[in-house]
């Protein structure tokens, strides 16, 4: 599995933005690979397929994309992407804590622009590449301001997506228990014990998460432990028994026929398939 480092400028916590060309051929690395860093994109050109945790999605124009640390994703083109990136680790920002919006825009995975914000957004983004570029004196800071002007233009655009207006109590409750799963899915997979963390019932969780994202809770648990499991097999060469391991399951048959029932193949076949098509040399 392929993890990639940011560059760090002197005197900064790791950032970097540039265009696909500048940051090299691995901005459009068509392998599975996971990063370290936070990463924002916006595509002004391009056409193929943009896969992030086992999703395809077209590549299309005028579309921001966003990957947060740990995703597993890659690009397949019809025509080669062009257009800006933004690296960054949480760090750097302004905030101590967790970047704001970033789990809304990363569950999201891709935020498509009108004209109008297309050009608002390539005009940012230019004003942070000369930034980047120049190193004048107080340019960190600079940047810092630039990134939390992104991330809260991006954060508004997706709402006003979503229908505009603030957030809802039930989408906020729904929000925060996919992320409570996503961080502590491995050691906990019951519904009860995450509703008493939130504060709920383990009823109106049902109903709030349900409405909110098609899934009920419990499906919302199994498919964050299959994509841990996913990650682990792409990622690492951990045998299946390991793996089991390292996911809590009692023995690796009763994980295998949780990854079959999930995902539709073994644990095996997925790791075959995904390396035949990625990884000749480690089949």
């Amino acid at each position: 599995m392929h993890e990639i480092e940011v560059p760090v400028p002197m005197g900064l916590s790791p950032f970097a933005v540039g265009t696909f060309d500048e940051m090299g051929s691995w901005s459009r690395a068509a392998f599975p690979h996971r990063h370290v860093f936070y990463e924002i994109l916006y595509v002004s050109a391009g056409s193929g397929t943009h896969t992030v945790d086992f999703r395809s999605s077209p590549i299309r124009p005028d579309t921001m994309y966003f990957i947060a640390p740990g995703q597993v994703h890659h690009w397949t083109y019809e025509v080669p992407m062009q257009g800006t990136l933004v690296l960054f680790t949480e760090e750097f920002l302004l905030w101590q804590e967790e970047p704001p919006f970033f789990h809304g825009l990363s569950e999201r995975a891709e935020l498509r622009l009108s004209g109008s914000e297309a050009e608002r957004m390539s005009r940012l983004l230019g004003l942070m590449c000369e930034e980047y570029r120049g190193r004048g004196a107080g340019f960190a800071s600079m940047l810092q301001s630039y990134l939390q002007i992104l991330l809260v233009t991006s954060g508004r655009l997706l709402e006003a997506g979503n229908g505009g207006g603030h957030a809802t109590r039930s989408s906020v409750l729904a929000r925060s228990f996919t992320r409570l799963v996503a961080k502590h899915v491995i050691d906990v997979r019951s519904v009860r014990a995450y509703a008493e963390r939130l504060g709920v019932t383990s009823g109106h969780l049902a109903e709030t998460v349900k409405e909110a994202t098609g899934r009920s809770p419990g499906e919302v648990i199994r498919d964050a432990l299959t994509l841990e499991a996913k990650r682990l097999l792409v990622q690492s060469d951990l045998s299946v028994a390991q793996i089991a391991r390292a996911l809590a399951f009692d023995d690796a048959s009763y994980f295998g026929r949780f990854f079959k029932r999930e995902s539709g193949v073994t644990p095996g076949d997925f790791r075959r398939e995904i390396r035949e098509k990625y990884h000749p040399d480690r089949t």
